[in-house]
C-alpha cells in the first residue's frame, strides 16, 4: 500500500513538473489570434498550455512566448499547417511554436564601445535593420566616410513602385536617421512602420558616381510598446532568480531574435534603463 502510494505521488510529481515545463509565456502577440476553447483572445501576459487551441485571423498572425526553458518562441501558422479549409487557421500551440535561432549573430552587430561606424555594411547589416523610436544618430568614421556637401550617403528604396533617393541629413560626421524624413517624399507617404529593400549608397556628387553598401529592410519600433513588452519579459526573468545584468542581456539578445540588428548604444541604454526602472 506504501509503495503504491508512493508512486501515485511520483507520477502526479512528474505530471505537474512536465506541465510546468511545457507552458508558453506570451509577451507580444501580431494581428488577433483567439484561443477556441475560451474564445478570448491572445494578450501579452497570458500563459498558453502546449494542448491549447488557437484560430489565427490571418497568416500574418502570430505570438511571441518564452517558455519555461526560457527559450523563444514564435507561434504562428505555416503553409505546411493550412488544413482542407484554408479558411480555418487553426492549431494546438505546440505544434505552430518554432523557436528562434537564439542569435548568436549578435555578437558581429552589438559593440556599445564602439564610438565612431567604420563599416556600414556590418552596421545594418543585410537582414533587418531597427530603430527605437524614430530616429537615430550615427557617427561616422570621418577617413572612411568623409560627409560633405560633395561626398554623402543616400538611401535608395521604393514608395508605390515609384524609386526615391534620399540625400541622409548630417550633423559633421554624424548621419541623422529620421523615420518623417524618409517615410513622406514628393511621390508619396509610407504607411506602417518599415521600409523594404532599401539600398544604402556612397554618393559623390561631382562624378555622379554611388557606390552601394548594402541592403537591408528598415524598421522602425515603437518605443511606449516595446517599453511594455520588455516589462512583461521582466517578471518571468525573475522568477528563475536571474541577476539584473543576465535580465538586461537575455532583454538585448530577444530583441535581436525578433526586431533584427539595431543601434549597439541605443539598445544597451534602452534595455538598462528598463531594468534598473522595473517596479
Amino acid at each position: 500500500m506504501k509503495t503504491a502510494k508512493i508512486i501515485i505521488s511520483m507520477l502526479l510529481f512528474l505530471s505537474i513538473n512536465t506541465y510546468a515545463q511545457d507552458v508558453y509565456n506570451v509577451t507580444r502577440v501580431n494581428g488577433n489570434v483567439t484561443i477556441l476553447g475560451s474564445g478570448e483572445n491572445v494578450v501579452a501576459g497570458d500563459v498558453l498550455n502546449p494542448d491549447e487551441f488557437l484560430l489565427f485571423e490571418s497568416l500574418e498572425s502570430y505570438v511571441i512566448t518564452i517558455g519555461s526553458d526560457l527559450n523563444r518562441y514564435q507561434i504562428k501558422i505555416q503553409d505546411s499547417q493550412l488544413s482542407a479549409d484554408p479558411q480555418m487557421l487553426t492549431s494546438t500551440v505546440k505544434q505552430a511554436a518554432k523557436p528562434t535561432r537564439m542569435r548568436s549573430l549578435m555578437l558581429a552587430h552589438f559593440n556599445p564601445a564602439e564610438q565612431e561606424i567604420s563599416d556600414l555594411r556590418q552596421y545594418f547589416g543585410n537582414d533587418k535593420f531597427s530603430v527605437i523610436g524614430d530616429a537615430v544618430n550615427v557617427p561616422l568614421n570621418d577617413k572612411k566616410y568623409p560627409l560633405t556637401d560633395d561626398k554623402f550617403i543616400v538611401f535608395y528604396y521604393r514608395v508605390d513602385n515609384s524609386p526615391v533617393s534620399k540625400k541622409i541629413g548630417h550633423n559633421e560626421q554624424t548621419l541623422l536617421v529620421e523615420k518623417d524624413q524618409l517615410f513622406t517624399s514628393s511621390v508619396g507617404s509610407i504607411s506602417g512602420n518599415e521600409i523594404s529593400n532599401l539600398a544604402v549608397y556612397e554618393y559623390e556628387n561631382t562624378t555622379k558616381q554611388g557606390n552601394e553598401i548594402t541592403r537591408f529592410t528598415l524598421v522602425f519600433v515603437d518605443k511606449d510598446e516595446l517599453v511594455k513588452e520588455f516589462n512583461t519579459i521582466i517578471p518571468i526573468l525573475k522568477r528563475q532568480k536571474m541577476e539584473d545584468n543576465e535580465i538586461k542581456k537575455y532583454l538585448i539578445e530577444y530583441y535581436y531574435d525578433f526586431y533584427g540588428a539595431t543601434d549597439s548604444k541605443t539598445i544597451d541604454s534602452f534595455a538598462e534603463q528598463i531594468v534598473k526602472g522595473y517596479q
